[in-house]
């Protein structure tokens, strides 16, 4: 696996969803069928604009493309640059994407709605002239699963390009099934990697070790399972260990802020061991989980 050079500030390019979160905290236990008081916060979201906004935080130069409605492409892209990317936010005619969470008074999320049905009329053609071939890729399943590939395979033959992806929710990891052979690093849930790997009831390590082996060579897979273990594999080793225990304030978005500290660490630290990067992805994952810090501060709304 090669690596970005510490000499300069690491590049790299994200591709995928990008809408606007909105999150209702709920300030009481949740009663069905009534009306509940809660408190409303929209940020900036997506699997995708997640992780780039905690890879810029890192320090990394960001290039993010994404698509939006003509109508909003400008906003969504000067959301972005807010927050020091260089952001491509492609028109698309169709519904404006948007997710929009229920959590619990503890932080836990009680239902989430997604709305992403613009993402399914996204084509190879849109998004693969937009991508730099000797960057490294980061991408999530919002998108179809041809253009995943060709987002994969537009890469191939450049020495050294990375390619990292993160499992968006266990109804679409499917779509990454064809990119496989092409990753150097995975972040999956355990329902995700339960899903592409076949196996509903096996272990985080049993996931990690058997979906590792069908990366490129070197490539690792995290699984987490939100406060229990979590595995971090290749093809010859396997790390394991447990979340820090924390006092809950988000658990929505933890594992974006878990992925990005994996590939900032893999883009940058080639010497780290298998554990200390599954130590420190869990750290940062925690973090957020936590309350601090964000990707995007959340906006509340008057």
């Amino acid at each position: 696996m090669v690596t970005v050079s510490h000499s300069e500030t690491p590049a790299v390019q994200v591709c995928g969803g990008c809408h606007l979160d909105r999150h209702l905290w709920l300030q009481s236990a949740p009663v069905m069928g009534r009306t509940n008081a809660a408190r409303q916060t929209v940020s900036t979201g997506g699997v995708a604009a997640n992780i780039a906004g905690h890879l810029a935080r890192h320090g990394a130069a960001v290039r993010f493309v994404g698509v939006q409605p003509p109508d909003e492409a400008p906003g969504i892209a000067a959301r972005l640059r807010l927050h020091d990317m260089h952001a491509t936010i492609l028109p698309l005619e169709g519904e404006v994407p948007g997710y929009s969470a229920v959590m619990d008074p503890d932080g836990e999320l009680l239902v989430g709605a997604a709305a992403m049905s613009l993402y399914d009329e996204v084509t190879p053609e849109m998004i693969t002239p937009q991508l730099a071939p000797d960057l490294p890729l980061v991408m999530d399943a919002n998108f179809p699963e041809a253009v995943l590939l060709a987002m994969a395979l537009a890469g191939t033959g450049t020495a050294g390009r990375l390619l990292f992806a993160a499992g968006t929710s266990a109804g679409k990891v499917d779509r990454l099934r064809a990119c496989l052979p092409h990753l150097d690093a995975l972040v999956l849930n355990r329902a995700e990697a339960a899903q592409l790997g076949g196996e509903a009831d096996a272990s985080v390590e049993r996931l990690a070790h058997q979906l590792a082996s069908r990366l490129a060579e070197d490539g690792v897979v995290l699984v987490s399972d939100g406060g229990a273990r979590a595995a971090l594999a290749n093809r010859t080793e396997l790390a394991v260990l447990t979340p820090p225990l924390l006092k809950m304030a988000n658990a929505n978005g933890a594992g974006d802020a878990m992925a990005a500290s994996l590939f900032w660490h893999l883009m940058t630290d080639p010497g780290l061991a298998l554990s200390t990067r599954l130590q420190t992805a869990l750290e940062a994952g925690a973090d957020f989980a936590a309350g601090t810090p964000r990707p995007v501060p959340a906006e509340p709304l008057s």
